[in-house]
């Protein structure tokens, strides 16, 4: 599976941590509450023993976290060609972190700073060396970019991250302010807040930042997501930690310690990576805010920044292991459901999804086969039967519109988005505009409809569409699909479906294979497991959460050319090839019922259904199966009308039964 790629942008240093004995120093508070470390001045004090620690700083600690949670890692630094620079670049490269972007300046020394220990706290000296900050092009072009704490003498590099950031609009740039960053202030990094994906501080940093109240938490995420991030999280101490999506604010409490810190250098650093490699790896927020305090907890358990890092395994056996009390709390929300939540009530049985998307053509195709005229009022009265047609809510989880579809209204002015949403139905909108032959393939294609789609879906969010679907389709010979052919139609998946969560809707990805053709069901079991893994594979690149995705997918079985096979052949193959091909934190898969009658996309399903619950919710999006029987039925006639709307129930009715396991 392909990992993403994270390029963390700071400076490095080699710590020297000297441990002071107890006895020869003491922390006293000030009249203005500030805690001192106080020694006798002139004095020669006795220190405990000395731990060199290599490679560390915010921007370090975090690329080494990135690899250990299994993400591809790299690092952009200044150093010089001294020892300790030498010894940093090798100590990095046994933690699979890539140094190809670190800049080595002849002559010069690195940073070393020396690290006085007092309990588990530490007093920081710190000298940096002046560097020339320019940027270093990376190989390959980060997935993510992680910027945090550099010299004051970097800015004009800060201007270069953000051209390169304008040139590869894919990138996502997380934020973790540094010391001279506050010092700059807002107004002069506010292009860097307006370009982060993702901002990271602790609370009275947002508050310096935004000139809130650092005690009203509400109003610091609204003053940093007003500044641009789509994802603000904020520290705060033994209090615990907060994160939004500008929809809700999470709150989780610290994970406990086992034991009393030994050194809390790092923490922040491991709580920042985890949440932004989680989400790179397509967690959700909530399941990144869980396992970032773990990291943080057992960091502060070791010696300096970076040893006590974990696994993503041995997060989740802690995570396992958790208190009861240790859970997300939602302490504030817009009242929108979250893509997970719309996801889920998608899926959520006895319900299906009508896939009502045909375009312009598709369903001219079908009215001249009834012989019912084409007219945008035929096609509106036609979508309105479908719309209005009583209790189908008990059935129906979802509609998909065209484009026309969604802007048309009923008979009373009524928009249907708006109708389908008061009936409790979710509105979603096909976005991708066909396909097209693929250069250099024959007889295969790729689907259109990337550019200008983050407008588009800013436009269908504010018009209350609040899932999409990207349809694209693979021809199967002997030879066929080609590498190209998956390659390039997988992107496009990734990058609408990327492009649909950050508009805050859920995609519906769909890789049909199509079911015309002289091929057998293994041939078809195999195409499908091929075309799957190429698929999430490119969804986990780019970072897509999948725990906001639905997958529609072909059942699996014979060609047209075929005999047909039967529905236990179908259910199994199916089910078999879902299993080991589709990861389980998928919301939901819902089948699309192409190449088959209405009956046996029913019978298919139902087989399905009765091998008995798998990991994700299984339902149908059929648009053949709920509306051939229909448009025989009306034939464009007022008059049979209501005999339509009764079959189209009795087809919702059926699907919905096949989702519940059979009796017998």
């Amino acid at each position: 599976m392909h990992k993403p790629y994270i390029l963390a942008i700071g400076d490095i240093v080699t710590d020297a941590f000297i441990k002071l004995n107890e006895n020869e120093a003491e922390v006293i508070t000030d009249k203005d509450g500030k805690k001192k470390l106080v020694m006798d001045f002139g004095s020669k004090p006795p220190y405990d023993h000395v731990d060199i620690v290599k490679a560390v700083g915010p921007s370090p600690n975090a690329a080494v976290s990135f690899s250990r949670l299994g993400a591809r890692s790299g690092l952009m630094a200044y150093m010089g060609d001294d020892l300790p620079g030498k010894e940093m670049l090798q100590y990095l490269s046994t933690q699979q972190v890539d140094t190809s972007t670190i800049s080595i300046a002849e002559g010069q020394k690195s940073n070393y700073w020396y690290v006085l220990r007092y309990g588990a706290e530490r007093t920081i000296l710190v000298k940096n060396e002046k560097y020339n900050y320019t940027w270093q092009e990376p190989q390959q072009t980060p997935d993510w970019i992680y910027l945090s704490a550099l010299d004051g003498a970097s800015w004009q590099l800060h201007e270069e991250i953000l051209a390169y950031l304008t040139s590869h609009p894919e990138t996502k740039l997380v934020f973790q302010p540094g010391t001279f960053h506050f010092k700059w202030g807002t107004e002069k990094l506010s292009a860097i807040y307006a370009r982060s994906y993702m901002t990271v501080m602790n609370k009275e940093e947002a508050a310096d930042v935004t000139g809130r109240d650092v005690n009203a938490i509400e109003e610091l995420f609204e003053g940093l997501h007003t500044l641009g991030a789509k994802i603000v999280v904020i520290t705060d101490g033994p209090h615990g930690s907060y994160a939004s999506d500008g929809k809700k604010i999470l709150r989780i409490p610290n994970y406990p310690d086992p034991a009393p810190p030994l050194d809390r250098t790092g923490a922040g650093d491991a709580f920042a990576s985890t949440i932004t490699t989680a989400l790179a790896q397509g967690e959700s927020l909530e399941t990144a805010l869980t396992w970032a305090p773990i990291n943080s907890m057992n960091v502060c358990q070791h010696l300096g920044a970076q040893t006590g890092l974990l696994d993503k395994d041995a997060i989740r056996a802690l995570l396992e292991d958790a208190p009861e009390d240790y859970k997300i709390e939602v302490i504030a929300s817009t009242g929108e459901m979250s893509l997970e939540d719309i996801a889920t009530t998608l899926v959520k049985n006895p319900k299906g999804i009508f896939a009502a998307d045909e375009s312009g053509g598709s369903i001219n195709k079908r009215f001249e086969q009834f012989g019912i005229e084409d007219s945008e009022e035929m096609r509106r009265t036609y979508r309105q039967l479908f719309f209005t047609a009583p209790d189908i809510e008990d059935g129906i989880s979802g509609v998909i519109l065209f484009d026309e579809t969604a802007r048309q209204r009923t008979d009373d002015g009524t928009p249907f988005p708006q109708l389908l949403a008061e009936r409790g139905i979710i509105p979603g909108v096909k976005v991708d505009k066909g396909i097209v032959p693929l250069p250099g393939f024959d007889g295969e294609g790729v689907t259109t409809g990337l550019d200008g789609l983050p407008d588009r879906l800013s436009e269908y969010y504010e018009m209350g569409l609040r899932f999409a679907k990207w349809r694209v389709a693979f021809t199967v010979t002997d030879t066929l699909p080609s590498d190209a052919a998956i390659a390039a139609n997988v992107h496009t998946l990734a990058r609408y479906a990327l492009d649909c969560q950050n508009a805050g809707i859920v995609p519906i990805v769909e890789p049909e294979i199509v079911h015309q053709g002289d091929f057998t069901i293994e041939r078809a079991r195999a195409v499908t497991a091929r075309v799957l893994d190429a698929l999430f594979d490119e969804l986990a690149l780019l970072g897509v959460n999948r725990k906001g995705i639905l997958l529609k997918t072909s059942m699996v079985l014979a060609g047209s050319g075929q005999e047909k096979s039967s529905p236990k052949e179908v259910a199994q193959a199916t089910v078999d090839t879902l299993v080991n091909h589709v990861p389980h934190d998928v919301a939901g898969v819902v089948f699309l019922s192409g190449g088959q009658t209405p009956n046996q996309a029913t019978a298919n399903l139902q087989a399905i259904t009765d091998l008995g619950p798998q990991v994700w919710p299984i339902t149908f999006s059929f648009s053949r199966a709920l509306q051939e029987p229909v448009i025989a039925t009306w034939g464009g006639k007022s008059e049979h009308y209501e005999n339509a709307q009764h079959m189209f129930k009795h087809l919702v009715d059926t699907n919905s039964n096949a989702t519940i396991l059979s009796e017998e």
